[in-house]
């Protein structure tokens, strides 16, 4: 796959040890109008789209910092923390990203009604879909088709799951995130699923990126760099002139 690399983008350069972002180019390069982040879309040519509310998402960024989300041009939001689900964050996140924001509802610490009343509002306030970890009962996911007309996105992590009891209790997407095994999870569900839509994070290099998109993936996610790291770079053109 020829592409045409970015300098403007924080995800865009290609590097065997170092972290992408670690190559971050203070934007001087950039036009003084030009106030985004951009998102590797040389990249996610490959990704196939996955439907939300009426939009083909290819990159989602994952992030609940309202600067990040301001400065990034990302096709939508993937709100998920570690910490119990909150309202509140989940009703300023769908207001302010003016994207859409698929929302975490638990699986690990938080389980039954109440997650299940965290979708239901969540939904009411404009969520695309709503997303569970791995550990999220089957049961529950069961009880939230029948309460939601948004999509149901289910995480795994491992092969040793089972992916039919999944999607016959109600989910309509995977959100893979196995790590050093990400890409192999990934084919193992293209090749007993093959029309299943499948989302899953891009890694932390360039090269994991490529690997990813290349399997026809639905989107990819994409984590920024945290405000210091951002900081550190751009402090460090600074200091070099």
């Amino acid at each position: 796959m020829s592409t045409t690399a970015n300098l403007n983008s924080i995800w865009n350069f290609k590097t065997p040890k170092r972290r992408f972002w670690n190559l971050f180019l203070f934007w001087k390069s950039q036009s003084k109008n030009q106030a985004k982040i951009p998102t590797p879309k040389h990249i996610t040519k490959s990704c196939k789209g996955l439907e939300l509310k009426g939009n083909k998402i290819k990159t989602i960024l994952y992030s609940t910092d309202l600067a990040l989300i301001e400065n990034n041009d990302a096709d939508a939001l993937l709100a998920v923390y570690p910490f119990p689900p909150s309202i509140q964050i989940i009703k300023t996140l769908i207001a302010f990203s003016n994207r859409p924001v698929i929302c975490g509802i638990g699986g690990g610490m938080t389980q039954g009604d109440y997650a299940i009343e965290i979708a239901i509002q969540a939904q009411k306030y404009g969520a695309a879909a709503v997303i569970v970890n791995q550990p999220f009962k089957n049961e529950d996911i069961a009880r939230l088709k029948q309460q939601l007309s948004i999509p149901i996105i289910s995480s795994v992590s491992t092969l040793n799951f089972d992916f039919d009891q999944r999607i016959q209790a109600g989910v309509s997407c995977f959100n893979v995130t196995g790590g050093p095994n990400t890409v192999a999870l990934v084919e193992h569900i293209q090749r007993h699923y093959p029309n299943f839509p499948i989302i899953s994070t891009g890694g932390k290099t360039f090269d994991s990126l490529y690997n990813i998109v290349d399997k026809k993936i639905s989107a990819v996610i994409l984590t920024p760099p945290s405000n210091a790291e951002l900081f550190r770079s751009i402090m460090d053109n600074y200091r070099q002139g």
